[in-house]
């Protein structure tokens, strides 16, 4: 007999307690193994009883819940969910920390006389305790957004019309906002090709997200609107609840439609496409997260003559999307998380992106 999924529910209103644990347990698999009202007795709950997952309140006395996040990941990482009642006014700031402090999914909270399934938090906690989240260093130090460097030694971009790379498509999903984040930054500010990603993160987190990876890039980063142009110095990020693809060379589609393999929108989609568009010069990356979305669009770049990037599997939070890349046979470099920008730079400039 399968052991079951043991949670850790973490929130100052008992009410909301209650009302997690009401839903959570709805599922047979699921068992709550403890409760903590503060981030200091979660701390010491997850160190007691080391739960597969835990679900934590933002605001909460003595030790707040993104404070908690960083010291848990620092210390005894543990997948976490992060639950929030008003996105709409903590979103800037509570995508940015939280996702640094090593969460890996953010959720709003419904209305508290919302129905038990209204939740909807029990598939979610079970996905999240199969990943195996590493230790989070980073936790330990102050969030804040660092401004970016005013140069990039080493990697001066080329004119566009002379760099061997047109067009890069990212495909993100579970760990990955910190990991784009940085590799937005690390692109100078005359990076010769546009950069067009899609990112898997709730809808309501989507806007602030775009936000959070703009305050330290060079390029301009916003979300993607059907027709925009494709042109060095932008970023473009994937609208939640909308496919984007490259219907031509230099222009974007966002478009309503059904998921794809459960995403919407689905980085094999825009992968596929942007091998159609682009051939040769589409360099198509693949980050950590569950699954297999954005591997038959890294076979379709590959087999277009493009090149090909994975994040290295010591450096991924789930190595299940560039896995899966890598085991298919369509990834030409596997890079560390922390050089993937850097990588994409000599790339553009025709350099081997592998060397130190």
């Amino acid at each position: 007999m399968s052991r079951k999924c043991q949670v850790l529910v973490v929130d100052d209103s008992p009410l909301c307690r209650q009302l997690i644990v009401d839903a959570i347990t709805r599922d047979p698999d699921i068992e709550v193994v403890g409760e903590a009202e503060n981030g200091e007795q979660a701390i010491a709950r997850v160190i007691e009883l080391k739960p597969n997952v835990i679900t934590m309140d933002v605001d909460m006395p003595v030790l707040d819940g993104l404070s908690a996040c960083e010291r848990i990941m620092s210390d005894t990482p543990t997948p976490i969910l992060v639950l929030t009642a008003d996105p709409r006014n903590q979103a800037p700031e509570l995508t940015h920390r939280a996702l640094a402090a090593g969460a890996l999914a953010l959720q709003v909270k419904p209305a508290l006389d919302a129905a038990p399934e209204a939740w909807n938090l029990a598939r979610e906690v079970k996905l999240l305790s199969t990943v195996k989240v590493i230790r989070h260093l980073r936790g330990v130090k102050k969030p804040g957004l660092q401004p970016p460097p005013s140069s990039s030694p080493n990697l001066d971009a080329v004119p566009g019309a002379a760099s061997p790379v047109g067009l890069v498509v990212v495909a993100s999903s579970t760990g990955g906002p910190q990991v784009v984040h940085k590799l937005v930054s690390d692109l100078p500010a005359d990076f010769p090709a546009p950069v067009v990603v899609v990112q898997h993160i709730n809808a309501a987190f989507a806007d602030s997200l775009v936000g959070w990876l703009g305050t330290s890039a060079r390029l301009k980063v916003r979300a993607a609107k059907d027709g925009d142009l494709l042109a060095p110095g932008t970023v473009l990020i994937a609208p939640s609840g909308f496919h984007l693809t490259v219907p031509s060379r230099g222009r974007v589609a966002v478009q309503a439609g059904e998921p794809r393999d459960g995403h919407l929108p689905s980085a094999t989609l825009l992968l596929e496409s942007a091998a159609k568009a682009y051939g040769k010069r589409a360099l198509g990356v693949i980050l950590t997260g569950m699954g297999n979305d954005g591997v038959e669009g890294m076979a379709a770049i590959r087999a277009a003559g493009g090149k090909t990037i994975a994040q290295s599997q010591e450096s991924c939070v789930v190595f299940g999307m560039p896995g899966a890349a890598i085991a298919k046979g369509v990834v030409d470099f596997v890079i560390h998380g922390d050089d993937v920008g850097k990588a994409i730079v000599r790339l553009a400039r025709g350099q081997d992106p592998s060397r130190p």
